[in-house]
């Protein structure tokens, strides 16, 4: 796999959990960008700051990074975070993070937001417009919509995550438990994670490494 490829498996799932937590505090709400102000609005009651990662260009099939956008005329500050993946890309050799327009049959902006998402820490949203999409980071937000997701939640996020991308299963699984703070052993027949509130989770491999029992116990609240 390549850098990109592995440093996806290891935070999709964390990336996938603060989305789908995001979606529960917006729900239907609309939303309304406002560049000037480096901040966007959703519904009537939602305000957050923003930091841009870039757009999706459905006419040529492309996204090209906000750092690469020189027409947008946005202010600098608005691109400290796409700023410091693209040099986190030069660093560790992610040229996702450095080429400034690439193929969305080679990778789309959702596969670029969540593993930013999980670099950084921050939710981000996909604001679809005609002919494309604008994607960003969000600032800022509640603690229940950044911080690890409850046990019961877990088997959820690894279900849809696995079912949903051509990952490592094992990768996924064990980056996964570990980001949300589960005690994790990791042997060759299997995974077993402990949570610190004593809720367990078993997961079991067929020969082709992919996941072929997810099983566990969720303690009540």
């Amino acid at each position: 796999m390549s850098s990109f490829d592995d440093l996806f498996a290891q935070h999709v799932a964390t990336g996938m959990a603060r989305q789908l937590a995001l979606a529960d505090l917006l729900g239907e709400r609309g939303w309304q960008l406002d560049l000037n102000a480096g901040m966007v609005t959703f519904g009537n009651d939602l305000r957050y700051p923003i930091q841009l990662l870039g757009t999706e260009s459905h006419t040529d099939g492309t996204w090209l990074w906000a750092w690469a956008n020189q027409s947008a005329g946005v202010s600098p500050h608005l691109l400290e975070l796409a700023g410091w993946l693209r040099e986190h890309g030069r660093i560790h050799n992610i040229r996702e993070f450095t080429e400034p327009a690439l193929r969305l049959d080679r990778t789309d902006g959702h596969r670029i937001a969540l593993v930013a998402s999980g670099l950084t820490g921050r939710s981000y949203y996909r604001g679809a417009y005609q002919g494309g999409a604008i994607f960003f980071h969000l600032e800022n937000l509640p603690s229940r919509v950044r911080g690890a997701v409850p046990p019961e939640r877990t088997f959820a996020v690894l279900g849809q995550v696995l079912q949903a991308f051509a990952v490592d299963h094992r990768t996924v699984v064990v980056s996964f438990l570990k980001q949300q703070g589960w005690r994790v052993d990791d042997t060759p027949g299997g995974v077993v994670g402990r949570h610190p509130d004593n809720s367990t989770v078993r997961v079991s491999f067929d020969h082709l490494g992919r996941v072929s029992d997810l099983t566990g116990q969720v303690q009540p609240r």
